[in-house]
């Protein structure tokens, strides 16, 4: 049975815990402070009457706030840029009644903001990539394989040899990356990223893909970081750089999963091994999505003489954990083995299972 969607008062409330609960104090009180301006009849009120998608599950919270964002890294709203991190500035006593001002006052940027699904690109979820790469690469005993995404946004964790990763064990990656993963990046028992294998080709796809080199898809991408999460910021807005510096950049085909993930597989040779990846996407997927993606990844993985993985990192409750599924040949090998877990921005990935 489906679960009832929430009301615009009630997400607002959800989207606030959510925030507290991962670090995010200043969106935690707006979107509590948005939720009392809605019983008061406030300018949120006024949304809501006009409001369109569902409030929850469109994540209309996170929608407005990417919004208002947008206009404070644009420089359209300083009063909002003061109180934010990524734009120089600090909350202050003024934090809601400036929000709440620009809510009346960015009145068609709301709307726009609100027929504007959310795209996030967590370069920081490559963490829990290279760790589900050097396993499968271990056990099947290879040292390169082709890399495929599905629901890659703007493709950014598909440059993951470009980034530099150090447990403190060992190191894997660009010594010279901007984009860097060490210290509080891995929690315990350290991951073993001793074996990440080279590619031989990268590629993804998005049903709404941007494009690195695209300065508006660079702006929405940044819009939808929360504001007082300055290490995560500065993370992509790296990444974006070198992606645009990057060689071996190309920007998501703008394919349904299933639809794309048979095209990839049956254009691949083979004898070549492939490893295909995916993290906290699976649950926007249609059921006929899903259906037809499992039963294609199923079907060819079966068929191929290499080895073939299917990488996933997913929503577990608090955490997310990354689980895979290995063909070597015609002979599933791993069913849906856990591999590690970590927050659901890739921080504190821990192994699971040697």
């Amino acid at each position: 049975m489906a679960t009832a969607e929430l009301s615009f008062h009630d997400a607002l409330l959800q989207q606030s815990a959510s925030c507290s609960q991962l670090g995010s104090p200043i969106y935690a009180e707006i979107f509590r402070a948005m939720a009392k301006d809605l019983t008061d009849n406030g300018v949120t009120a006024r949304i809501s009457e006009n409001l369109t998608i569902r409030p929850q599950r469109d994540a209309a919270p996170l929608r407005i706030a990417g919004a208002i964002h947008r206009l404070a890294l644009t420089g359209k709203a300083p009063n909002i840029a003061r109180h934010f991190p990524s734009t120089g500035g600090a909350p202050g006593p003024t934090l809601i009644a400036d929000y709440l001002e620009a809510l009346a006052t960015f009145t068609s940027a709301v709307e726009d903001g609100l027929a504007r699904t959310v795209q996030t690109n967590e370069v920081g979820r490559t963490t829990m990539l290279v760790v589900g790469m050097s396993f499968f690469a271990r056990v099947v005993g290879i040292d390169q394989t082709h890399l495929r995404e599905i629901g890659s946004s703007c493709g950014l964790n598909l440059q993951v040899d470009n980034y530099f990763f150090d447990t403190g064990d060992c190191a894997y990656g660009k010594t010279n990356a901007r984009v860097r993963f060490e210290g509080n990046a891995w929690g315990s028992p350290i991951p073993d990223i001793s074996q990440c294998p080279s590619l031989l080709s990268r590629r993804g796809c998005d049903v709404a893909p941007l494009n690195a080199h695209n300065e508006n898809d660079q702006l929405t991408l940044l819009s939808f970081v929360w504001p007082d999460q300055f290490e995560r910021f500065t993370r992509l807005r790296d990444a974006i750089e070198n992606a645009c510096t990057s060689p071996s950049y190309v920007a998501p085909d703008e394919k349904d999963a299933a639809v794309w993930i048979h095209e990839q597989l049956a254009n691949i040779p083979s004898n070549e091994p492939v490893l295909i990846f995916h993290s906290i996407v699976w649950q926007y997927l249609s059921r006929e999505t899903k259906d037809q993606f499992r039963a294609e990844v199923e079907g060819f993985c079966a068929q191929r003489e290499a080895p073939t993985g299917w990488l996933r990192m997913e929503p577990a409750g608090p955490v997310a954990d990354l689980r895979i599924d290995i063909w070597q040949g015609a002979r599933k090998t791993h069913s849906d083995q856990v591999l590690a877990d970590s927050s659901y921005h890739g921080i504190g990935t821990r192994l699971l299972a040697v």
